[in-house]
């Protein structure tokens, strides 16, 4: 299960109202530079969608941004005086024993084909880079079952799916849980798939997620390829400086499966990328990314297969000092604030934090 917040809603509201307040005087009165010289660490922006392609219509709203959105960030990370590096050669710093003042990350998880069609000519534009994260196995014509659940939650909502699921999964208490979700849409999406996660049985969830898609009218191969880079994508990105790191072959919760089974999801990625790129990978991001979506078997596995660094979806920045197969990164999509984002960057928020006000998120 997902851990319990520790914080009570009422004082995690008041963070947010807090942290949204500041940014948005911070922002439009020019502090934000005040803050800079105590900046401690390189800030990395966690993405996944840029734009809005059709193919992409199913994906959740939390996982895009529009091309607008990104351009106006570009600017504003160029016209502060950022430079943009990729996950590698923050870490080669790192090594050197450079702690960057003035460098910025780009990610993209999952490798989705308008990192190629869209973001690429906004970083050419911008003369910036990024580190793409790319998971193999839709390039070979398989979706894994966040897809297959994103797709018929699109077409159906949340109680039609979680009605569906009820009739079919073994355990009780998932039944019932099914059954009695949330009214609010978007509650009821989280706590679906929150169940969808840590609830059902892998196997069960995975066989009855995919039934339901094909019933539906899903295909999933050509899903996979009008939504996924392929090889060549992924080399024509890697030609133009950009880092492609790996992220698995089926997207999988790592610590719910067996050190065997986080090898061949973790090779295995290596090996494709490895073959489509002709040189080595050195980076790799968690799928999913909180602490508990990973464990000791698989750090040793990274460590094992030569990984200079793994990323996590955990909020914070990096600097040498941060274990680099658990570097920080901070997530931003088309609701995101501009304001808190570049009050992110400048350091405000670490600032404060480091005097006992954490307004991090």
């Amino acid at each position: 299960m997902l851990p319990t917040p520790s914080v009570p809603p009422m004082k995690h509201r008041l963070k947010l109202l807090l942290r949204r307040w500041l940014s948005v005087v911070c922002h439009a009165l020019g502090l934000r530079g005040l803050f800079r010289g105590s900046r401690h660490g390189v800030p990395v922006i966690m993405f996944h969608n840029v734009g809005y392609p059709k193919e992409t219509d199913y994906l959740p709203g939390h996982m895009k941004v529009s091309e607008r959105k990104l351009r106006r960030l570009l600017r504003l990370v160029r016209r502060a005086g950022y430079r943009t590096l990729t996950v590698g050669q923050m870490v080669e710093a790192f090594e050197r024993g450079e702690q960057p003042q003035d460098a910025v990350v780009l990610t993209f998880d999952d490798g989705y084909r308008d990192n190629h069609d869209v973001l690429l000519p906004l970083l050419e534009e911008a003369e910036a880079t990024a580190t793409i994260f790319v998971q193999t196995g839709p390039m070979k014509g398989h979706l894994n079952w966040l897809h297959h659940y994103f797709w018929v939650l699109h077409h159906m909502g949340p109680v039609r799916v979680a009605e569906m699921l009820a009739e079919h999964v073994e355990r009780p208490h998932v039944r019932r849980d099914l059954r009695s979700l949330p009214a609010d849409p978007v509650k009821a999406e989280y706590e679906l798939k929150r169940l969808l996660k840590y609830e059902i049985v892998p196997e069960e969830r995975d066989r009855l997620l995919e039934q339901i898609f094909v019933e539906a009218g899903g295909d999933e191969r050509a899903l996979a390829e009008s939504v996924y880079l392929g090889p060549d994508e992924c080399r024509a990105l890697d030609a133009k400086g950009i880092e492609i790191g790996a992220h698995t072959v089926n997207h999988l919760i790592l610590s719910t499966v067996d050190a065997t089974k986080q090898r061949l999801e973790i090779e295995g990625s290596l090996r494709d990328l490895e073959s489509w790129l002709g040189h080595s990978v050195k980076s790799f991001a968690y799928p999913y990314g909180r602490v508990w979506d990973y464990d000791d078997d698989t750090l040793e596995i990274l460590k094992d297969l030569g990984f200079q660094s793994a990323i996590t979806a955990m909020p914070g920045t990096n600097d040498a000092s941060t274990p680099r197969l658990e570097l920080r990164r901070l997530a931003m999509c088309e609701d995101s604030s501009m304001a808190e984002v570049m009050c992110e960057l400048d350091g405000v928020f670490g600032w404060f934090a480091r005097r006992g006000v954490d307004l991090r998120v």
